[in-house]
Order: structure tokens, then sequence, then C-alpha cells
């Protein structure tokens, strides 16, 4: 007698019109996608008397709202193409029915583009759950600006850039780190050290107390290049053939030779003596070195040493020097210069 109650009930008309929904079906979610901007959810939100045009990516949880003076096909075409300008193309877009989406203008304008185009059932609004989502998100965000009588643009702008900073709470990053693969600065990032302004702020400072001399050479100018072969001198005539950094060069030392030497390992040629003579230990002008040649050669401006004597045996100082050398207990700082000159050249010539 149950069983043919039930029965029929179903077979009533009347019941069938009024009867409840079914239960819920499983939950069945979208895919994620493996990349950004692949598929793309899109929907309208009115609020405040305005329309905005709720753009979402599925992947990185970006958000766009945009403004819309109408809803037609042709408008949402245009902001259309000036977001997929900056992001790309999307593979899938899910929308609803609406008319806008639901023209012809917009199926061909997807149908060009190569997207897929998707609509979620009639009167189901959750099988595009996530511009869903997005809509109540920012419609909240325009209802509380305009109960605290705030601009609705900046206090919407201002929303979105902490959003898109922000973690989110599915992907566990910010939609500006999974959609741009970088974050995006804000005023808080300006407490935060720098590592590159604090890494070239020692590197100047270590720069203005490091001791030095800048030394720099154009090419083709003759220099005395460090010669570290263990045949060679010490220094070798070389010419600068191009200059490879800041401080390095490279010089032709003759026979197709090139040496790669820095600054500190080059000396110019001008005003010297070549290497045949120099074992003269002189670092000042000719003036100066003729000086010196007198009073070797006595106090009372003798004959000047000859070259034998400079490249050969050490010059005899001079009866005063020898004698400031030989008195005991003399230590350098009480020496003349006379006998300090005479003691390098000696100690340089042996």
């Amino acid at each position: 007698m149950d069983r043919d109650i039930e029965e029929t009930c179903r077979a009533c008309v009347a019941c069938r019109t009024v009867r409840d929904a079914p239960p819920h079906a499983p939950l069945h979610p979208w895919e994620f996608p493996l990349h950004p901007w692949l598929r793309i959810h899109a929907d309208f939100a009115e609020c405040g008397g305005k329309r905005y045009l709720i753009i979402i990516d599925a992947h990185s949880k970006w958000l766009e709202a945009i403004p819309m003076r109408n809803t037609s096909a042709e408008s949402t075409i245009k902001v259309f193409r000036s977001v997929f300008s900056r992001f790309g193309l999307p593979s899938q877009l899910v929308t609803d029915n609406g008319p806008p989406f639901f023209s012809q203008e917009f199926k061909l304008f997807c149908e060009y583009n190569c997207i897929k185009h998707i609509t979620s059932a009639p009167y189901r609004p959750q099988a595009n759950g996530a511009a869903e989502n997005a809509v109540k998100t920012i419609k909240k965000t325009i209802k509380k600006a305009l109960h605290e009588g705030k601009d609705v643009n900046t206090a919407l702008t201002k929303f979105l850039f902490k959003y898109r900073k922000c973690q989110h709470a599915t992907t566990g990053v910010s939609p500006a780190m999974a959609l741009l693969g970088r974050q995006i600065r804000s005023r808080l990032d300006a407490l935060r050290p720098d590592t590159a302004a604090t890494v070239r702020d020692k590197q100047e400072r270590q720069a203005a107390r490091a001791a030095g001399h800048l030394r720099e050479f154009s090419v083709g100018e003759a220099v005395l290049a460090r010669d570290y072969s263990t045949k060679g001198n010490k220094w070798a005539e070389a010419t600068v053939v191009k200059r490879t950094g800041p401080v390095s060069y490279k010089v032709d030392v003759g026979n197709g030779v090139e040496w790669r030497r820095h600054a500190d390992q080059v000396v110019s040629a001008k005003g010297r003596f070549s290497l045949s003579r120099t074992s003269h230990p002189s670092t000042g002008d000719e003036s100066e070195i003729q000086a010196e040649k007198s009073e070797v050669g006595g106090e009372s401006g003798g004959q000047p040493m000859d070259e034998t004597s400079c490249c050969g045996e050490a010059p005899e100082a001079s009866p005063r020097a020898a004698t400031e050398l030989s008195q005991p207990g003399v230590t350098p700082p009480q020496m003349s210069a006379r006998a300090l000159r005479a003691m390098k050249r000696a100690k340089f010539n042996v």
C-alpha cells in the first residue's frame, strides 16, 4: 500500500510542479591551469549605480575591475582588447549567458583570437564560481567606500593593489608573483634594506678609504711593463695597444707578443732611462739626475761619474759622507741627506 501511495503521488501533475529541488550534486571543481592566463573567468557587477567588468585569472587569481559606461558587446570587446594587450590572449574564457557574451559579435571576437568561449548553464551562477566570488568581493569594497564617503575609484584601486600583493589563500603566493613573476613594490618595501644599495654603499666607502693614485695610459704610449718571466728583467719596454678595462691594458713588448697588465703593473717611460741603464735608481727629472751625479763626483763640483761606474762597481762617497758613515752610534735619521743618497746608490749598485 505504501508503494502504491508513492507511485500515485509521483504520477500527480500538480505535485510534480511544486516539488522541491533534488539534492545537490557532488562538487566538481574546475581543473587548475598549469600556467597563468590560460583560463580566465568574467562577469559583470553592478553597485553604486555603476557597472564593472570583473575578470579573474584561474591560475594566479589576478583580479581586474574595469568601470563600464554600458555593457554592450562592442564596449565589452574594447575592454577585453585592452586587457589582452597587457597579458596576452587566454586559451579559455568562462562567462555566463548574458547578452554581451551571447551575442554573435562576441562569438566572432573569440573565434578570431583562438579563444574557447565556455558559458555556464543558465540561472546557474555557481558554475562560474570564480567570477561570482570576485564580484562579491568587489561589491563589498565599493559599498564600504560609499558608506565611509570615500572616492570609489580611489578605494577600488587601493584594494586591487593590496589584493594583488598579498598571498592568496588558495595558491599560497601573491597574484603578482604568480602572474608577473615578481612582487610589486609598496611603501612597506622602502623600509626593508635594499641589498644592492647596501653593497654599493660599502663598495663606495671601501674605494674612498683605499689609498692609490689614478694612472691612465693612452693607446700608442711608450711604457714599462712588469716582466714576470724568469729570464727577463723586472721591467720591459712596451707600447700600449688597447685599454681592456677601467684599470687594465694590453701592451705590446715586441715580436708580436702582447701582455695584459693592470695599471699597477705599468709605468710611464717618459723622463726615465732606457732599460739598458735601469740600474740607476733615479726617479726624478734630468736636472735632479745631473745634480746627483755632481754630488757623487765631489763636493767641489768634480766630474760626474760615467756609465761604467754606474753599471759597475759602487761609486765612492765623498770624504764627509764616509766620515759620517764610519762614526759609531750614528743612525740614519742623524745622517745628512748627501750621505743617505750615497748609501742608497751604493746599495743599489752592489
